[in-house]
């Protein structure tokens, strides 16, 4: 939501708490006070209340209480509940009390100055108490805020160092390969560039984007694998099933592409014989499927250091942004490595 919006929401929220707040003040008073001096007692009620629920809410509690300066606290929580009691004092003084009048209920010769403070004081302490609550929820939702915002933040700086490392390696290689194809004067040399050209848009451009279509980062995927296959003597087995994807369908980016690379970085598609690479990207409405699967060889490669923060990152993005609404397994046996992901995008 609009952080304006939400600010606009919250406030319209309490002036409705405290209008229903004023109106259940006025339900005992209006039996038996005199007409002209309720709607004075009801606006009273309300300013004093509502001024000690936010002087507690936003100056006290995080000045003192959250600062771990309690004795303090109980001091400015006793002053301010003295203030208001004089506060009501000097106002009934001057504008006359209500059990004066000759509808009011018996006071049980309790005397105007007891009763008056102890009505103050009882107040004061419901809506200290109902205050205290109230601070204690947004403190801790102001924090979980704030571990949300960190969280993303981390996120975004690990996907630009993402792109430092990963788009450069890439990018030598890419050209080395579409040389390759220059010096033997290759019909493919036109192609690879315009698909170079289009990668390099995608990680620059179209990846800062907080949704892309679909079909950018599929077609990414396919781009990469044809660049990886230029550096390999014979075809590989590599198998892309694409068929059933709504390219339209509006993603976060980069999601996919780390499994991809990880296939061609620790698998053995170079192998002819037996490696072999197979990615199924589908959707069903809302949901998207992606799958790759990978042979492993007899020997594993060592994971680098890229490699593995990408695998995290993605698993860390899903968790914030499909939190309940994506599924993410990994699995590894002795000859063959699996991802499976599903997202639900409807609510996004």
């Amino acid at each position: 939501m609009n952080p304006d919006r939400a600010k606009i929401k919250n406030s319209f929220l309490h002036v409705l708490i405290w209008a229903g707040y004023s109106l259940l003040t006025l339900v005992g008073p209006i039996s038996y006070m005199p007409h002209g001096y309720v709607a004075l007692f009801v606006l009273k009620t309300l300013v004093v209340n509502a001024t000690v629920f936010y002087v507690n809410t936003f100056w006290l509690m995080p000045s003192y209480l959250f600062g771990s300066r309690k004795g303090r606290y109980a001091v400015a929580v006793s002053l301010t509940i003295a203030f208001f009691a004089v506060v009501n004092i000097v106002f009934d003084a001057c504008v006359g009390h209500p059990l004066d009048a000759p509808e009011a209920p018996a006071n049980d010769g309790a005397g105007w100055f007891p009763f008056h403070m102890v009505e103050t004081i009882t107040s004061s302490m419901g809506m200290l108490f109902v205050s205290t609550i109230f601070g204690y929820f947004s403190q801790d939702r102001l924090v979980r805020q704030r571990e949300v915002s960190l969280t993303h933040q981390n996120l975004e700086f690990e996907m630009k160092f993402l792109k430092s490392q990963i788009n450069p390696h890439f990018l030598f290689n890419a050209l080395n390969n579409i040389y390759a194809l220059s010096v033997i004067k290759s019909e493919k040399t036109p192609e690879m560039i315009l698909k170079l050209s289009e990668m390099l848009r995608f990680t620059l451009y179209d990846s800062e984007s907080k949704k892309v279509k679909l079909r950018r980062e599929v077609d990414y995927i396919v781009n990469f694998i044809d660049f990886q296959k230029l550096k390999l003597d014979s075809e590989p087995n590599i198998r892309v099933d694409v068929s059933g994807c709504n390219g339209e369908m509006m993603i976060e980016p980069m999601l996919m592409i780390p499994f991809v690379e990880n296939s061609f970085k620790h698998g053995n598609i170079d192998n002819a014989k037996k490696g072999w690479l197979a990615i199924e990207i589908k959707t069903l409405g809302p949901i998207l499927v992606f799958q790759v699967r990978n042979s492993l060889p007899a020997v594993a490669i060592n994971k680098d250091v890229v490699g593995g923060i990408g695998v995290e990152n993605v698993r860390k993005r899903l968790e914030m942004l499909y939190p309940g609404r994506s599924e993410l397994k990994i699995e590894t046996t002795n000859n063959e490595f699996s991802v499976f992901m599903k997202i639900d995008t409807f609510a996004s």
